[in-house]
């Protein structure tokens, strides 16, 4: 699904009726993101993309409530996140938005697993943001891109274990 930019006819992300693991990409470049989708669906996985608030302002999020901002800046859910086994979230941290986008998924979404892509030295100046979720250091390979996202999905976490049975 191709995203368009600051449109009133853009549509939210949405996944198929099919299962298989269906994986939420939060990139806000567009050819990034549309690049990790596809390794995604090539490597066996059901994957959507969004770009955040910069790529989602005027869209038809149905959680937005007729604002034209991603329904996440303000705390409020996503029906994206919500149908997602995991999130792979790559947004820049040194921006405190996207932080705040972060702690707002990982608390509308507590048995949801979080892979988040980042530079290694970075992991130490952000981890009261990163407590809990699983880290992707950047540069991200496919190969690497899809250990994490299997690894995060079969975390032994005993919620999301009680929920697969």
């Amino acid at each position: 699904m191709t995203l368009k930019r600051r449109s009133t006819d853009i549509e939210p992300p949405e996944f198929s009726t099919v299962h298989r693991p269906r994986v939420l990409v939060e990139e806000q470049d567009g050819a990034i993101r549309s690049s990790y989708v596809n390794l995604l669906r090539d490597a066996g996985f059901e994957a959507v993309g969004c770009g955040g608030p910069e790529d989602q302002e005027g869209a038809r999020c149905s959680l937005a409530m007729g604002q034209a901002r991603c329904p996440l800046v303000k705390g409020q859910g996503c029906d994206a996140a919500e149908r997602a086994d995991v999130i792979f979230f790559s947004f820049r941290l040194a921006d405190e938005r996207n932080r705040n986008i972060l702690k707002a998924l990982k608390r509308l979404n507590p048995k949801t697993p979080i892979v988040v892509e980042l530079p290694k030295p970075q992991s130490f100046r952000y981890q009261d943001v990163l407590r809990g979720v699983h880290l992707a250091y950047a540069p991200v390979t496919g190969h690497s891109l899809t250990k994490a996202i299997l690894d995060a999905w079969e975390a032994p976490n005993p919620i999301l274990e009680s929920l697969r049975k």
